[in-house]
Order: structure tokens, then sequence, then C-alpha cells
């Protein structure tokens, strides 16, 4: 019996503690015991009981967890619209700076120095393109591209583009190759293949008619418009005013491929397609006039010179893209079974990484080594026949790997990382593809009205001619009235072949021609310029203006 009494005095005493201890917690006042009629024990001895338990628990336990601390209340703050902006924009100058001071310290002094230095001014052309195309972009709801070939006819007429450095020019003719190469390769892996068997004659009617319409046009309104502008200058002027761009087309006709427009009869497909195999038959007749121009080589090699382009880059894009299907090899199912998931997720991101490298790396080499070897027309389609083969091959390999290992693990298709990877480059490298394309607009270049108005009259001839040509090679392919319209929008803008092929014309005129060649080479570029000015803006805002309104959604 006394065991139990006891007992009972522990339990309420510790009862007794715990009680006290959540008066004080919570504020409340507990009037003080005298004396406990459990077991008689005296008030000192209470109080030193009272300690114990004290000491167990931290009277900080409270609970408070409706009263944010100081640290989450900041971290909350911070995650709000206007602070978050800021920080961005603070993440970005920081950025700027630290890049320009990592220049500065590693770089020759006379590389950065403002004005004139040339690594400098490639810094300022990137940094400002870059940052008027963001401008462009959420100010006005205009392509970025406009804002970025601004940026650069500004540097360049205010004296702060100055590259002299003959490794500096060839690292900015390096980067817009580069760019030229990984929006062919974006096209080639968002072409879809059963659509583009059903369009192959339509493909080949789009691409090759209307260029050749245009740049006959182009030639006569040159020829007649312009004074002492012969016909072989004429068919030159022509064939670069001819090309598209599918720097300006293919990400516009994507971005509407991703929203589902175009997708029902292969709207995007047939235009992508047909951007490369049309810049081809500019670039090659181009090579053929201009060998005939300054009369270097074999006039006979240079007329079949473009065939051999375009048998040289087929082929090679086949091969090419043939072999990345197999190599590197995708993961296999049973070899998944056998490994934890954080291990086949790590060689699922290797065999992406190495799939992008060797597809980027096999892209820009195909263009850069063909223009070495003398078929600068061959490189732009085996980029874009070889990404489209890959990327074919890649999704029926999954495919089929899902129907013979119904325990493989597939979390994706494995083409959309290699894609994701290439849209982060695009992204990269546009600023500096529009902006040094800015960069050929000399204002001393178009000092009277009088060759501006000539350029734009030769340019509208052949663009008229242009849409007329394009609408009769489409139509009895399958498509209505609205997506005709659209394809002659999207056949508009211009911008990559003519700020590459322009200069060169420039270039062999004053190494190889007369005086006479050298002023019909100036209004070529001055005229090729203007076509940008005009039809590249007005054809990327046509695209994604016109585009939602004029294509059915497949999705609906």
């Amino acid at each position: 019996m006394s065991n139990n009494k006891e007992k009972i005095s522990i339990i309420n005493k510790y009862d007794s503690d715990i009680l006290n201890y959540g008066s004080l917690a919570t504020g409340e006042q507990r009037p003080q015991e005298m004396g406990d009629e459990n077991n008689g024990s005296s008030t000192a001895a209470q109080a030193q009981l009272r300690l114990q338990p004290r000491k167990q628990y931290n009277v900080r336990i409270v609970d408070h967890s409706d009263r944010p601390s100081r640290w989450s209340s900041l971290l909350s703050w911070s995650d709000n619209r206007w602070p978050a902006t800021s920080a961005d924009a603070i993440a970005v100058v920081l950025s700027v700076v630290v890049a320009w001071c990592l220049l500065r310290v590693n770089v020759a002094p006379a590389l950065m120095a403002v004005p004139g230095g040339s690594v400098a001014s490639i810094f300022m052309l990137y940094v400002a393109g870059l940052a008027a195309g963001c401008v462009v972009d959420v100010v006005g709801g205009l392509p970025p591209l406009l804002g970025m070939m601004v940026a650069g006819i500004a540097l360049q007429n205010v004296g702060l583009y100055t590259v002299t450095a003959n490794w500096c020019v060839n690292l900015v003719a390096i980067m817009r190759e580069a760019a030229l190469s990984v929006i062919l390769i974006k096209g080639g892996l968002e072409m879809n293949a059963a659509q583009l068997r059903r369009l192959s004659g339509a493909v080949t009617r789009l691409a090759l008619l209307p260029c050749v319409a245009e740049a006959a046009a182009a030639a006569v309104a040159a020829h007649y418009i312009l004074p002492n502008f012969s016909w072989e200058w004429g068919l030159m002027l022509g064939f670069v005013l001819s090309a598209v761009s599918p720097a300006v087309l293919v990400p516009n006709l994507l971005r509407l491929k991703h929203m589902g427009y175009g997708e029902k009869n292969g709207v995007n497909t047939l235009v992508i397609a047909a951007s490369s195999l049309d810049d081809i038959v500019s670039i090659s007749a181009f090579g053929v006039l201009s060998g005939i121009v300054f009369s270097t080589g074999n006039l006979t090699s240079k007329i079949v010179q473009g065939p051999e382009d375009v048998c040289i880059g087929t082929a090679l894009g086949l091969v090419w893209g043939f072999l990345l299907i197999f190599v590197p090899p995708p993961i296999v199912g049973k070899c998944i079974l056998h490994q934890p998931k954080w291990c086949h997720e790590k060689t699922d991101q290797s065999v992406t990484a190495t799939r992008a490298f060797l597809l980027g790396a096999g892209g820009i080499l195909a263009v850069t080594g063909s223009q070495w070897y003398g078929y600068p027309g061959a490189g732009p389609l085996a980029c874009i026949i070889s990404s489209f083969v890959a990327g074919t091959g890649w999704k029926w390999r999954e495919e089929k790997q899902n129907c013979d290992s119904p325990t493989t693990v597939s979390t994706h298709d494995e083409a959309s990382p290699v894609e994701a990877i290439f849209e982060c480059i695009w992204f990269g490298l546009q600023p500096i593809l529009f902006a040094s394309i800015g960069t050929e607009v000399k204002f001393e270049l178009l000092r009277g009205g009088d060759i501006i108005i000539a350029g734009l009259l030769v340019l509208v001839a052949g663009l008229i001619v242009r849409l007329i040509v394009t609408s009769c090679a489409v139509w009895g392919a399958g498509f209505n009235i609205k997506e005709v319209t659209f394809i002659n929008i999207a056949w508009l803008p211009k911008a990559t072949v003519q700020a590459a092929l322009a200069p060169v014309a420039l270039d062999m005129a004053r190494m190889m021609g007369t005086e006479e060649d050298k002023e019909s080479a100036s209004r070529l570029l001055t005229i090729a310029v203007i076509s940008i000015l005009v039809t590249a803006p007005i054809g990327a805002f046509g695209i994604q203006w016109f585009g939602p309104r004029l294509l059915s959604n497949a999705g609906r």
C-alpha cells in the first residue's frame, strides 16, 4: 500500500511540474503551492523537483508554427514578383561585370581598349545585341532579331565596333557559322518523317521554283534600274536575294509547332525542309556566277558545282546521321533492371550529351569543312539531313526497344533532351549572329536616297514574282487557301545567306575585280542589307501574328 502511494505521489509531482511548465510557456500565472498533500514534501523540495524537468525541456519549444521567423519572412518576400525581377536584373549585371573583368585581366590591353579593341568590340556587340533583343521582345512584342540587328548597326556607326585582329574576325565568322549550323540542326530534329514523305514533291517544287523565279525577276529589275549593272552582277544579286533565312524562319515555325499550329497538314515540316534546299540553290548559283564574273577556274567545273554540292551534302548527311543512330548505343533494358535509379539516369544524361556533341560538332564541321574544300553548298544540306536522320532513328529505336522489352524504363522521348540542348545553344549564339549582320550596315553606303529607292524596287519586284510562283508551287499539295497564304508569308524573311554572301562578293571584287566590279559589289551589299532590314522583321512578325490565325491547331 505504501508503494502505491509513493508511485501516485511521483506521478502527481511530474504532472504538477508539466502543468507548471505549460503555464509558464503560455504566459499564465500559477499560484505557488505551499505543500504537497500526497507526500508532505516541503516547498524547497518541490521547487527542487520542478527544476529538473525545466532542464530537460527547453522553454523555446513553444508552438510558433503560425508565426514565421524573420528569415522565412525574408525568403517569402524575396520570392515576390518585383524582388525576384530585381534579383534577376542584378544577376545579369553581375554576370556582365564578371565576364568583362575576366577578359580585362586575361586579355592583352590593346584588345580590350574602348574603342578600338577587337575583343572588347565583340563583347559589347554580344551584350548590346542580347539586351536589345530582350527589350524589343518584352516591350514591343517584336522579334528579338530586330533589336539585335539595330544594336549592331548602332555600334558600327558610332565607332564602338572595330574588329581588326585576324583571329577575332575568324572567331566572329565561326560563331555565325555555328549559329547557322545549330538552327539547321534544330530544324532537322523537328521534321516529321511521315509528313515529309507525303510532301516530298511539294518540298522540291517549293525550294526550286520560287528561288529561281525571284532571282530572275530581281536580275531583270536590277539590270534596268541600276546604272551600269551587268547581267552577271544582276543574277548574282538575284540569287543573293532569293535565299530565305533559316535563322529567322525556323525558330518561329518551331514555336508554332510547339503550340500545335500547322501540324495537321505538315506546313511546318514543308517550309523547314524546303528552306535548306532553297539556300543550297542560292549558294550554289552564287558560286557559279562569281566564277563567271571573276573568271576563276574552269567554267564547266563551276557549272557542275551546284549538283555536286547537293550530292555531297546528301551523302554526307545520310552517312553521319545513320551512324549517330547506333553510336552511342541507347540504354538497354536488361542493364537498367540491375542498376539503381540514379545510375541509369546518369547513363541517360551521358548518352544525351554525347549525341548532342557529335551531332553539333559534325554539323559545324560539315558547314566549315565544305567551304574549306570548295563546296560551300554541301555543308548546310548535310547538317539538316544528318539531324533529321539521327532524330528519326532515335525515336524509332526507343519505340522498338519499348515493344521488345516491356520492362524497359523510358521516361521521355530521347530526342527531346537533345533538342533542349540545341535550344539553349541557339539562345546563346543568336545575338552574335544577328548583331554581326547589323555591323555590315554602314551609313556612308546609304548616302543619298537613290540607292535605297532602287534597292527597294529590285526587292519588291523579286518578291512579287516569288509570291506568285510559291502559290503555284504548293497548289494541289492538300493545303487550303489560308495555309497557302501563310506559306507565302513564311517565305519572305531574308538575313543569314544575304549577310554571308554579300561581303564575299565585295571582298572578291576588291581582290580580283575592276573598278566597275567594285562599284557593283558595293551596290549588291547595300541592297542585301536593305533586304535584311525590310524582310526579316516583317517575315518574323508575320509568322508570329498570322500563324495562329491562318493555321489550324492539331490539339483542337
